[in-house]
């Protein structure tokens, strides 16, 4: 063989000893950017469900005082029926009715007129008196707006 071919042969050798470290040094920085984009997404989607749980956070807050100011708006009207019923006693009867009540007044002399007409108002009741069959009645609801 000739120099030349020899040299040749040397040369192409160590371009093919070349490439394959260039191609496995390839294959090694395409996996450290495959790492580096994977911890990259995961650090933006853990950043996405630490707002995400702020939020639920908010809603949730958001939702128990909600759930304690129905608590108290409906306190009222649990106390309304309470208060009726012993104020009447057995001069009447009270029964829900439409989100109010209606109370037949089972004996007119007795019944403390004045007082539930005063409680209805007082707790923003619109009032409507009625007569059936032989019994007066009272229907009363929540004002409506």
């Amino acid at each position: 063989m000739s120099d030349c071919s020899v040299k040749w042969l040397n040369e192409s050798s160590v371009d093919e000893s070349r490439v394959q470290r260039l191609e496995a040094r390839i294959k090694e920085l395409e996996a450290k950017l495959a790492e580096a984009e994977s911890k990259k997404e995961t650090q933006v989607l853990k950043q996405r469900i630490t707002q995400l749980e702020a939020i639920l956070s908010k809603y949730r807050e958001e939702l128990e005082a909600a759930k304690r100011k129905i608590c108290e708006m409906e306190a009222p009207y649990r106390d309304v029926e309470r208060k009726l019923k012993e104020m009447i006693g057995d001069s009447g009867e009270v029964s829900l009715q439409y989100g109010g009540y209606r109370i037949v007044i089972l004996d007119k002399h007795r019944f403390p007129w004045g007082q539930v007409v005063e409680l209805m108002l007082d707790n923003h009741f619109e009032v409507w008196l009625g007569k059936e069959n032989k019994h007066l009645h009272i229907c009363c609801k929540p004002i409506s707006e």
